[in-house]
């Protein structure tokens, strides 16, 4: 086999592995959202609860609440059949869990024979006494839905995670030996025309030595530097540069293998966390719902709803950091302060959209030519940071600095603020994934400067990090040809 074709190989595995990484967080992110929109359900059944016996007391007997509420019960089932692709359809039939389908088919049915029931109320072909009767049996019925479906969900994600990690793993450790064996194999071809180089034999039988032992494009390449080198030294430093060409990009595979497998395992952990939790919480809402403590069932939806907006932050940061690699590089004059105020418009508090908490300078005599989408996520990552971690007890009132100045080589974008800052002890650990340094005060994903790093490599800058207990200063630096070579 080429060297070549050897080498596209270990790439087409490499992307193998990324692409099952990538379908198995997908997959696990869309059971998260099954939980959600049942957790909704749930909620949405205790208002249902409420008022039927709001109806009951009421005189007026207006229906339009209920009407509304039942609409707004039914949606969450029809988004998980929506939801549901030819994958999911497969999985779920070989674990006996596509009853969960069903259910969802069976509590959007149900929704609506409860509709017709309420137009023949108010037709007038049907009492109040028996429609509050048909009522409570409904909320039953919807309860026991939800309470069927989430058994079978949760052992669908169950199975899926349980199949997928090992798989990745198995993946990885198989990858990880194929890229040494071939490495091996590589060098030895290698070895062994260098050993053929320099045992000094005549040039004819040499020739003949390299069409008896070498095939290939190492062949190819060693008769192309015969024919164009005149000694064997020069030769032999060719193919000790080859060499070692080839051993940076294993190791650079390898490198890229073992980090993937760490990404994996700590992604699937991060998303498992909510998950537990969630299932815990349903079943708390269960036992209260059937006791009758609603108050201690919509504080159990209310955990839930906060779990999985912390599991919808993390699926949200995963999948910015897999897309960085996607975005457009299409570069266009970047006009800094209106950038700045579209961010402090949609991500910061209302309290701190006053002009003084940002503060924006621009010391340049040219454009500034960037890819935009970069520069606006690097900056949305790192003001989104320092308002987060602002510190409340310090004498200053908080705010962030931030100062685009120009060389000749250069630009350079600076942040600072005068937060909590980032621990002396944890500074090797800034741009590392899944990295939190103040989880009491925030549960953010952890990958936010990771995203930052990726985007300032693929600018082909570099970014800077100094803090200490008066704050933290990024700063980014940007070389003018990465933004002019295509001007």
């Amino acid at each position: 086999m080429k060297i070549s074709s050897k080498l596209m190989l270990i790439v087409m595995l490499t992307i193998f592995e990324i692409s099952m990484t990538l379908l198995a967080v997908f997959e696990i992110s869309k059971g998260a959202k099954f939980h959600q929109l049942n957790s909704l359900h749930f909620k949405y059944i205790v208002q249902y609860s409420e008022l039927i016996n709001d109806f009951e007391r009421s005189s007026t007997k207006d229906v339009s609440p209920l009407i509304n509420v039942i609409i707004n019960m039914r949606q969450q089932p029809i988004e998980c059949v929506e939801a549901v692709s030819w994958l999911n359809v497969i999985i779920m039939q070989q674990i006996n869990t596509y009853h969960a389908v069903d259910i969802c088919r069976k509590d959007i049915d149900d929704a609506n024979n409860i509709l017709k029931v309420i137009a023949n109320f108010e037709a007038g072909e049907l009492s109040a006494k028996q429609l509050i009767v048909d009522l409570r049996e409904s909320a039953k019925v919807f309860n026991q839905n939800s309470a069927l479906f989430e058994k079978p969900i949760t052992d669908t994600v169950t199975f899926i995670m349980r199949v997928a990690i090992p798989f990745l793993v198995a993946i990885s450790l198989f990858n990880i030996l194929f890229i040494s064996y071939m490495s091996k194999n590589i060098s030895g071809s290698i070895r062994n025309a260098i050993r053929l180089l320099k045992r000094g034999t005549r040039e004819k039988s040499l020739i003949d030595e390299i069409d008896s032992n070498v095939t290939g494009e190492l062949k190819t390449l060693l008769l192309v530097a015969k024919e164009r080198l005149a000694n064997e030294v020069l030769v032999a430093e060719i193919n000790q540069k080859l060499e070692k060409l080839v051993e940076q990009r294993t190791q650079s595979l390898t490198r890229a293998n073992e980090e993937l497998a760490q990404f994996a395992y700590r992604a699937s952990h991060d998303l498992k966390a909510p998950l537990t939790s969630s299932k815990l919480l349903t079943q708390f809402i269960i036992e209260d719902i059937e006791s009758g403590n609603i108050n201690s069932a919509i504080d159990d939806a209310n955990k839930i709803y906060g779990q999985m907006e912390k599991l919808e932050k993390l699926v949200v940061g995963i999948l910015s950091l897999t897309e960085a690699d996607a975005i457009d590089d299409t570069k266009t004059s970047i006009d800094l302060a209106s950038i700045i105020d579209d961010i402090r418009l949609r991500l910061l508090e209302p309290r701190n959209l006053a002009n003084g908490f940002i503060r924006c300078t621009t010391d340049i005599t040219s454009e500034f030519t960037s890819e935009k989408v970069r520069i606006v996520q690097i900056l949305e990552n790192l003001i989104s940071n320092s308002e987060k971690y602002k510190d409340e007890a310090k004498p200053e009132a908080p705010f962030i600095n931030i100062t685009l100045q120009e060389t000749d080589l250069d630009y350079r974008l600076v942040v600072e603020d005068n937060g909590l800052g980032i621990p002396a002890n944890r500074h090797d650990e800034v741009f590392q994934m899944f990295k939190r340094f103040h989880p009491e005060v925030s549960s953010g994903s952890g990958l936010g400067l990771a995203i930052v790093k990726k985007h300032v490599s693929f600018l082909k800058g570099q970014i800077d990090m100094q803090s200490s207990a008066l704050g933290t200063v990024f700063t980014i630096t940007l070389p003018k040809e990465k933004f002019n070579e295509e001007y």
